[in-house]
């Protein structure tokens, strides 16, 4: 298929372009780009590489065929209202977070109402009994696909570290859909992966692009929508494979807010730098003090990227059985937990 081939072309040639405008012309910067806690980087650097993921994804989908592009394209126009607040803030640092929240649950309900995408089996029949009920499935659904989709920003901190991990589970959803034949899931995988490996050789290791928030919105949300079509398109196939691929950013998300209101007392939603992939990079810097500052920033996200395929690996095998998944989400929780106490003491 040649569809992968030009959208990586196209995404990886937009990056370079946004580099370039970046460094010569001083295009897509802004003077907040060095502050706050979980700023690493020591220069400026364009935070909009999601406009060349979105565009690569854009322009791939009218290389689909016709079946697989009328599924697909009215998933990115539902995505327009979270993308386009993101790219936004990725420029003026000034859209709160709760208009923020409201365009992610935008996006989610246009897909839930008009596109019948969303969570509405568990596996249980008391559960799904309960997710019978429209009011209650769309709950369910934004807060499990609003959580995906604020985790893979949290994880957006390093370079590589979201982008390389949404590579592996692209990997693994794309195996299992060649596993039980499904042709169009395939392409989508291929088609997304492509365009974020665009993005991530000019991201990864030399960071001279950044996915920005609009990208990392865009990306867990489209991941999150291909991930429960394919679960609604297989029978064998259960919402708990999905949430096997996104554990690492899910608890990490969900661990963070733990952390936050009930050990160090501040709000949920207050940045910090007590993230696992922070700890990792400091470890980083105090054995190699002296070492290139891009390189140890780098160096933190293949750590990560094994820890997620602790989760992704398992979940590539046992997509048909539900008990297994369950135990395998409930261990990936249990190892972070131990990991991020044996390096936080």
């Amino acid at each position: 298929m040649q569809e992968p081939l030009i959208t990586l072309l196209f995404s990886l040639s937009l990056s370079a372009l946004i580099v370039v405008l970046a460094y010569k012309k001083n295009w897509f910067l802004n003077h907040h780009d060095l502050e706050g806690v979980q700023k690493f980087h020591h220069h400026p650097t364009p935070h909009v590489g999601g406009l060349a993921v979105f565009f690569g994804i854009f322009l791939g989908s009218f290389l689909l065929d016709s079946d697989t592009r009328e599924v697909f394209q009215p998933i990115l126009l539902a995505s327009l209202p979270l993308f386009i607040t993101g790219v936004i803030e990725d420029f003026s640092a000034k859209i709160s977070p709760l208009w923020r929240l409201m365009a992610i649950f935008i996006s989610i309900a246009v897909s839930f109402f008009y596109l019948n995408i969303g969570v509405y089996s568990l596996g249980f029949a008391w559960m799904d009994s309960l997710l019978s009920y429209p009011f209650i499935s769309l709950l369910f659904t934004l807060l499990v696909v609003g959580g995906a989709v604020n985790a893979f920003n949290v994880i957006d901190g390093y370079n590589g570290l979201m982008s390389g991990y949404v590579l592996l589970a692209l990997a693994a959803m794309a195996f299992v859909a060649y596993i039980v034949g499904d042709v169009l899931i395939l392409q989508l995988c291929l088609l997304l992966g492509a365009s974020i490996l665009g993005f991530f050789l000019l991201n990864f290791p030399l960071g001279k692009i950044f996915m920005g928030d609009g990208g990392a919105y865009f990306i867990g949300f489209i991941f999150s929508m291909v991930g429960l079509l394919f679960a609604s398109r297989h029978a064998e196939i259960s919402n708990w494979f999905v949430l096997s691929l996104l554990m690492y950013p899910m608890y990490e998300l969900l661990f963070s807010i733990y952390r936050r209101k009930f050990i160090q007392g501040t709000l949920a939603s207050q940045p910090d730098a007590y993230h696992l992939h922070t700890l990792i990079y400091n470890i980083i810097v105090v054995r190699n003090p002296d070492g290139d500052k891009v390189l140890n920033n780098s160096k933190t996200s293949p750590y990560l990227w094994l820890l997620s395929l602790t989760s992704i690996i398992p979940a590539m095998f046992w997509y048909d059985n539900k008990i297994a998944l369950i135990a395998l989400v409930c261990g990936f929780m249990l190892v972070y937990t131990l990991i991020y106490r044996f390096i936080k003491l």
